[in-house]
């Protein structure tokens, strides 16, 4: 494994001191230990997604990849760098978007804030219109961008800021919150976008969410960040199949079946309806064995939802 293809972080701790007080002569302080002793090794040919509650230690952690937090202790190295030492040539291989955060000009037209990545990471005109051009007709842009991002809804700003993050065509990009407060259609068309530049240009997303599906549609791996500690790293799919459940309800003659039903496959019993859990290889043969067996008044089948997967393994944890 080539070192310039990884990330890797060895024995890693991040802590804060905050005020706690509001004395200016005798001040108190609380130490906040945001990551605690992370290690892991990330290839960046697959995106990777980072999911954790509020206060599990996302943002700091994408703040330590990209060097604008150095580590309280343990090593960090991204592309063979070490991010904090912010070297030219580390900073021309990644990108970051922070979503809330805007980094292009207010008030002159989108293209031409968007076109001092040009003069920023050094590429021809010739580069920038053609990328310009793939990116827009990817994102279904058009005139938004000759106005200027006052004149903008959340969506389109989010549009504009996202491609110039990585309009210099970095290797790797690091995504917080990419689709923070945008509605539904806007979420879906950026992560088909975040897709498209993985396969076409190459370039690997660190991708740090609160939406499931953001990890889901867009990373192969994941890690589940809880109180700056790693509770899973690995393949994001095989995460869902552990965990995945099929979720039977049904509703029977009487509350003596409902019993019966409910010791027998270790369900959850609200008077005359049974609330089932099976593992999705076992859901065939259960359904059998309750409509052979039972006189089923209604029945209903569910299959557990993904963000109720992860959360259940944060509140397991």
């Amino acid at each position: 494994m080539e070192k310039g293809q990884t990330i890797e972080l060895k024995a890693v701790y991040k802590s804060y001191r905050t005020k706690t007080s509001v004395s200016i002569f005798k001040p108190t302080y609380k130490e906040i230990e945001a990551i605690q002793g992370i290690t892991f090794t990330h290839t960046i040919t697959e995106n990777l997604g980072i999911f954790g509650k509020n206060g599990a230690g996302k943002t700091t952690l994408i703040k330590l990849l990209t060097g604008i937090l150095p580590p309280t202790s343990g090593e960090i190295k991204v592309l063979g760098f070490i991010p904090y030492k912010l070297k030219k040539e580390f900073k021309k291989q990644i990108g970051l978007f922070q979503g809330g955060k805007g980094q292009l000009i207010w008030d002159i037209p989108a293209i031409q804030s968007l076109e001092l990545s040009r003069y920023i990471y050094g590429y021809s005109k010739d580069e920038f219109l053609h990328r310009l051009a793939d990116f827009s007709k990817a994102l279904d842009i058009g005139d938004e961008l000759n106005q200027p991002l006052r004149n903008m809804s959340l969506g389109q700003r989010c549009k504009m800021e996202l491609m110039f993050s990585f309009l210099h065509l970095p290797r790797l990009v690091f995504l917080d919150e990419p689709t923070s407060g945008l509605d539904i259609i806007t979420r879906s068309n950026l992560r088909s976008f975040i897709n498209y530049c993985h396969q076409q240009y190459g370039i690997c997303f660190v991708i740090s969410s609160h939406n499931v599906k953001d990890i889901t549609d867009c990373c192969k791996s994941c890690i589940i960040l809880d109180k700056g500690h790693i509770l899973y790293q690995g393949d994001t799919n095989y995460l869902l199949e552990k965990y995945q459940y099929d979720i039977i309800t049904i509703n029977v003659d009487s509350e003596d079946m409902a019993k019966e039903i409910s010791n027998k496959f270790d369900g959850k019993r609200n008077g005359s309806q049974v609330i089932l859990e099976t593992s999705s290889s076992d859901t065939d043969e259960v359904i059998t064995q309750l409509l052979s067996q039972y006189n089923i008044s209604a029945f209903k089948l569910k299959r557990k939802d993904t963000e109720d997967i992860f959360t259940e393994i944060l509140k397991n944890e």
